[in-house]
Formats: C-alpha cells, structure tokens, sequence
C-alpha cells in the first residue's frame, strides 16, 4: 500500500475517533472509559499518518493517559 493512501487512511481514522472523542466528551456525564479509548485511537492514527508521511521524527508511543 502507497505511503499516500496510508496517509489518508490515518487522516480519515483520526477524524472518526476524534468526532467520538468530541461525541463522548459531551455526553452527561461523560463516559470517561469511552472518551479514553478515543484518545488512544487518535494518537495511534497520528503516529500512523507520520510514519506513512516518512516523518523521520515520528512518535513512536502514545501519550500517558
């Protein structure tokens, strides 16, 4: 798979995870466990979406929660 279409498939993950994150957030109360799944799953396509890029300082861990 080309690095591009990579590329676009992180970017499209991470809009999805990051309109259920936004989604998640704003629910009374918010669904704490949710809303961390959401967070991971943005960081993950961002770490993906810089690798494909070649991005030579990409991260390689997910932020602490």
């Amino acid at each position: 798979m080309p690095a591009n279409i990579d590329a676009q498939q992180a970017l499209a993950d991470y809009d999805e995870a990051r309109a259920d994150y936004m989604r998640f957030l704003s629910m009374a109360p918010p669904d704490d466990k949710a809303v961390s799944a959401a967070m991971v799953a943005m960081d993950e396509a961002h770490i993906r979406f810089k690798q494909a890029m070649g991005d030579p300082d990409a991260p390689t861990h997910l932020r602490p929660l």
